[in-house]
């Protein structure tokens, strides 16, 4: 099989992910969406989501985050993020209302995983301090992993859920402004 050359990393192997309108995150061939009430408004949870060290301290199994446009991000940012065990995933944001709402879908990765993957954030304001976060993961398998996809999902399911616990525990632990 021919990939194109990773263009964010010669060095590295690279498979290209499938772009998609926003209707995949109704209509993907798997969807988890996760509500959390957090203590924090929404403008602390952007500072949060914009902090690449916070990233690593709430959402097990990520080890760096690197936001690879500059600021202010929007719609067309880019951000590499690295996993514990080396795989390399590349976002491109696909809609930022600072305080409301982000979506992201991966470009590419490292491994051979996803043929399309995207992740949306929105938020609703209870205007006393704390907010609802609700946290739509949308994929499509491929390769090897969508052969063993079925006995591994409710592992994933039990893990991303484990990343809103989290971060509502990192979000109780931030100072009071």
């Amino acid at each position: 099989m021919n990939r194109p050359a990773n263009p964010h990393d010669p060095t590295l192997p690279y498979f290209p992910c499938e772009p998609f309108d926003p209707s995949f995150y109704d209509e993907a061939p798997v969807r988890m969406s996760f509500p959390v009430t957090l203590p924090v408004t929404p403008a602390v949870l952007f500072e949060v989501f914009r902090d690449p060290a916070s990233w690593p301290r709430w959402a097990r199994g990520i080890g760096t985050v690197v936001w690879t446009s500059p600021e202010p991000y929007g719609v067309g940012t880019t951000r590499t993020v690295i996993f514990w065990g080396g795989m390399r995933v590349y976002e491109t944001f696909t809609a930022w209302e600072d305080g409301r709402r982000m979506d992201f879908q991966f470009t590419g990765t490292t491994q051979e995983v996803w043929r399309r993957f995207g992740e949306r954030y929105v938020v609703d304001d209870h205007g006393d301090g704390t907010c609802t976060l609700t946290w739509t993961v949308a994929y499509e398998p491929t390769g090897g992993f969508a052969r063993v996809h079925p006995w591994i999902a409710p592992i994933m399911r039990w893990n991303l859920g484990g990343y809103m616990r989290a971060l509502n525990g990192y979000c109780k632990r931030l100072p009071v402004a």
